[in-house]
């Protein structure tokens, strides 16, 4: 099964949680591979068909303020780049291939470098 379609299955599973078996379905949403094989289905009754489209309402318009959030994973190490950038920023000063070969030979000591680097001089992290 590929990933589109456990997240295809996810989708249904999520869908069910809003389908009231004491009310009428209003629609039935059929969930197909892209080659068109089925995944799956689910019934909706009118509240959670409204609730599902507010939802998806709220996700495109989230999208379209932050596109970056939905763009494809650019990073060749599988991580998000924007979460890379933040923890960059969060470490300047503070070589990160340093810190992890020294968590390998020492984990206490990475974390020791780590705060005092981050530390605001408060007892704080930045």
């Amino acid at each position: 099964m590929s990933p589109d379609d456990l997240h295809a299955m996810q989708l249904l599973a999520e869908l069910r949680r809003l389908a009231d078996p004491d009310q009428p379905t209003a629609i039935r949403l059929i969930a197909l591979t892209g080659d068109g094989d089925y995944i799956g289905d689910v019934k909706l009754p009118t509240p959670g068909l409204a609730h599902t489209a507010q939802a998806v309402s709220a996700v495109a318009d989230y999208a379209a303020r932050i596109p970056e959030d939905f763009a494809p994973n650019q990073g060749a190490d599988g991580l998000d780049p924007l979460l890379i950038a933040q923890l960059e920023d969060h470490c300047i000063g503070l070589d990160p291939d340093y810190l992890m070969a020294m968590a390998v030979i020492d984990p206490g000591q990475a974390v020791a470098a780590f705060d005092e680097i981050t530390d605001d001089g408060s007892g704080g992290a930045l």
